[in-house]
């Protein structure tokens, strides 16, 4: 299937001209890295399944990213946390989730997350030996190989070459994406069809197998009877995520939550779910996540290659994981806190303006709250750990940069001065302080509101996914992942899918089934 044609079998709620009502073995809500896996697998182990997908299906491609924003992201790509800083949190709204407009960059859960899981919560089975035949499932569904230096963007050659001129070795990254002709437009709908988003993977799998997928069906409740779980009720929207009028009604046994890290603790407590467990909309971690531009005499077209294609980990063990960024030009000169002049003068010259991002992994827990007139919302700030992080990414970039021919270097910041043009400048920044709220960062990995864990007093599901006193409701995405990672966690929600479906069936994956 290409990017340019919507798989048979998708069902638009936006078009119904009557109310629905219709029975499953399982309703699952959320098309992104845990929904579509776990419907796959439900399905093609012959359960009659429904997904529901609150945004549409956008298979054609536009050529501006920021009209790609506009259409795919939820909230035209500025959901944020609040506090010190406001940190954007893009999430995806369209068939495939957040899948179809990441960077495409896959990670296998690393081994002292898997310890800590397994220490801190009771999450026993979670061993690197139990649980790579499902990594080594997913990995073969989505074609994960690292990526090719000849499709990577120039500044991703440049870092691999300016780290390895001081002895540094970094890698490419591991990417879902076989056959990728290095559009640069990962983040907003690949035009070539070569990443294998949920849109062009499982999900198309999912409906060979005779899986039901409803677009423009937003969950509003969870239905519970004396049982436990009993269905969905979803209302239909348009693609502005207005109420049509009409609503669709799903009876099933099971229900398999996937709305997202800030979504799906929202709907569960909508539905009357897990109102009285202390840990419910509570641990989120984001990674957050900035950069440094610099610029430099020859001429580096950022937007063409790969944007995230090479990474560096030699200050993991303090909890930052360098990895590529670059914008396309319409959306550059927005990405970045300069103004006046030298924001003239970084646009005018973007040609030459190579930019390299990194994540830390966070020591901040953000909460859910209500408040009035806004609803739902996540209560973030960081820790004076995470901004020592940012700090020292900050100046170690700056100065890998400046050392290796950068004209000037930029720093991701706000009410101060964050232009270096030598490394004294990197020295006087290191010594001055430096506050949560001058940072302008954003993050992509939203994780833990609905955490997995033994008992009911350290998380909100169980280590099969169910939510504790709700029997028959399950959630496999992002929120279910009880810690920050420290890497990108797409690899790790689409493994729990695969886990949470292969449970429901009753099977255990052995080496053979995973080939």
């Amino acid at each position: 299937m290409t990017q340019n044609a919507a798989p048979q079998g998708i069902r638009d709620a936006a078009a119904l001209s009557h109310d629905i009502v219709e029975t499953y073995d399982a309703v699952v809500v959320g098309t992104g890295a845990g929904g579509a896996p776990a419907a796959k697998e439900l399905a093609e182990g012959g359960m009659r399944v429904a997904v529901l997908e609150e945004g549409g299906c956008h298979f054609e491609h536009r050529d501006l990213a920021s009209q790609a924003i506009q259409r795919m992201y939820r909230d035209g790509g500025i959901t944020a946390t609040i506090g010190a800083p406001v940190i954007p949190v893009p999430l995806g709204r369209c068939f495939g989730g957040t899948t179809t407009v990441n960077s495409g960059t896959c990670f296998r859960t690393p081994e002292a997350v898997l310890a800590r899981w397994r220490n801190e919560f009771g999450l026993q089975d979670m061993h690197p030996a139990a649980i790579a035949p499902l990594f080594d499932r997913v990995e073969a569904e989505i074609g994960v190989a690292p990526a090719a230096f000849r499709v990577m963007s120039r500044p991703n050659v440049l870092v691999h070459e300016f780290i390895g001129g001081e002895g540094l070795s970094g890698a490419p990254l591991p990417r879902n994406a076989p056959g990728c002709e290095g559009c640069g437009m990962c983040c907003y709908g690949c035009t070539s069809g070569a990443k294998k988003s949920m849109a062009v993977s499982y999900l198309p799998k999912a409906l060979c197998a005779g899986a039901v997928v409803y677009v423009h069906a937003r969950a509003d409740r969870i239905l519970l009877d004396r049982y436990g779980a009993s269905g969905v009720r979803a209302a239909a929207v348009d693609d502005t995520g207005r109420p049509t009028g009409h609503t669709l009604t799903l009876h099933a046994p099971r229900v398999l939550v996937a709305c997202g890290t800030l979504l799906t603790p929202v709907l569960l407590k909508r539905s009357g779910i897990a109102r009285g467990n202390r840990h419910l909309g509570r641990h989120l971690a984001i990674h957050p996540a900035s950069k440094v531009a610099a610029e430099f005499d020859e001429e580096i077209k950022p937007w063409e290659g790969i944007p995230q294609a090479y990474g560096y980990d030699g200050l993991h063990d303090d909890g930052i994981m360098f990895e590529g960024i670059t914008m396309p030009p319409d959306l550059g000169g927005a990405a970045n806190p300069l103004s006046g002049h030298r924001l003239a003068h970084y646009i005018r010259n973007y040609r030459h303006m190579a930019s390299y991002g990194f994540l830390i992994s966070d020591t901040a827990e953000g909460r859910m709250v209500r408040l009035p007139l806004l609803g739902y919302r996540f209560i973030y700030s960081l820790t004076s750990t995470d901004v020592r992080r940012f700090k020292r990414a900050f100046a170690w970039l700056a100065r890998l940069f400046l050392r290796h021919g950068a004209k000037r270097a930029w720093a991701m910041l706000v009410r101060r001065d964050n232009e270096f043009t030598s490394l004294e400048d990197v020295d006087r920044f290191e010594r001055s302080p430096l506050r949560a709220a001058d940072i302008e960062c954003m993050a992509f990995h939203p994780l833990g509101t609905c955490r997995m864990a033994a008992t009911p007093e350290q998380g909100v599901c169980g280590p099969d996914h169910e939510v504790f006193g709700a029997p028959g409701v399950y959630v496999c995405d992002g929120s279910a992942v009880p810690t920050a990672l420290g890497v990108n966690p797409q690899e790790t929600i689409m493994m729990l899918g695969t886990r949470l479906a292969q449970r429901l069936l009753g099977k255990t994956l052995g080496p053979e089934a995973a080939q």
